[in-house]
């Protein structure tokens, strides 16, 4: 089973998020593991739009991160979170990238 971490940073809604979401759907059903790691724009998916489709892929089993610098620069609180969405900084993020056995995919 390959372990792979994908960078979202495009907004909920464009084209960019809809195409990273399929990708993850896609590699989660053939039995690969799936960690998001939302930057940027990206991190609007926890709290609007993009939510229920971020909740299916948690249910399934996907990890999710959200940098919290981007969230906190966007004006949104921490308490307005999904459920199993983490919150972390730039070491975390870099911890995620260079773990063993994991391919990053580029930002989408």
């Amino acid at each position: 089973m390959a372990s792979n971490l994908m960078l979202i940073s495009s907004a909920p809604g464009t084209k960019n998020f809809l195409r990273a979401f399929s990708l993850a759907e896609n590699i989660k059903g053939n039995g690969n593991s799936v960690t998001l790691f939302l930057i940027q724009d990206g991190v609007r998916a926890v709290v609007d739009k993009g939510a229920s489709v971020l909740n299916k892929l948690i249910s399934s089993g996907v990890m999710c991160y959200v940098l919290e610098e981007d969230l906190r620069m966007r004006g949104f609180k921490t308490g307005s979170l999904l459920p199993k969405v983490e919150l972390v900084g730039y070491n975390e993020l870099v911890e995620l990238m260079a773990a063993e056995g994991v391919s990053t995919l580029g930002a989408f």
